[in-house]
């Protein structure tokens, strides 16, 4: 059986998300967020693993031009909003 980029992507993805939200989970465990740490952090998290599969999927199909505009316009944003949600969390602690 041989697997092709975008299965093994997939697969990768999957388990960046576990560990992110068994991450995020053990993070709240010592500092107790409020919901607008939640926020911050879920959308973070969701939008950079989404830049990560739009970049990969667009080198696999070809086009490295979508690959950089999507790790400009999706993951600059992404690192913002994670660590704005971790200066909020850390400030109500």
């Amino acid at each position: 059986m041989v697997f092709t980029g975008t299965e093994i992507l997939f697969y990768l993805l999957g388990v960046l998300s576990c560990l992110f939200v068994v991450g995020l989970y053990k993070y709240h465990k010592q500092i107790n967020f409020n919901a607008l740490s939640w926020s911050l952090l879920g959308l973070g998290g969701f939008l950079f693993i989404f830049c990560l599969a739009w970049s990969v999927s667009s080198v696999l199909e070809g086009v490295p031009r979508a690959a950089s505009m999507g790790l400009v316009v999706f993951g600059i944003p992404s690192i913002l909003l994670l660590l704005f949600g971790r200066k909020v969390a850390l400030k109500k602690k």
